[in-house]
């Protein structure tokens, strides 16, 4: 996991898995998008035979913890499911992005 700040006005931190196994980033709050888009819902196949439901995608603004350092960072094509209990940072995702990301520098509790 690590910790995320969202938004400008928000200070509240959050935890995001960083998941191996996920194909997208997803999360189930709306509030944190700063872009945000309809989509045809689809379904999202979790752990243990759940489906939930995908409604939209979009882009959140975070400040993120590496090392001693705060950074701002925009992560991109985050699907909203309104009914997950946690948020998910897809590695795979990143790494078919060629993300400048590296997971050997990330604070991984």
């Amino acid at each position: 996991m690590f910790v995320v700040a969202l938004g400008a006005n928000d200070h509240t931190m959050y935890d995001w898995i960083i998941d191996f196994g996920a194909t997208k980033h997803m999360t189930f709050e709306r509030k944190w998008f700063t872009t945000y888009e309809s989509i045809v819902p689809r379904k999202v196949y979790m752990g243990e035979n759940i489906i939930l439901e995908a409604i939209s995608k979009g882009s959140i603004k975070a400040t993120i913890q590496v090392g001693s350092k705060m950074l701002l960072i925009t992560i991109t094509e985050i699907l909203h499911v309104p009914k997950m209990k946690n948020c998910l940072i897809s590695v795979n995702k990143l790494i078919s992005e060629n993300s400048k990301w590296s997971l050997t520098r990330m604070v991984v509790r």
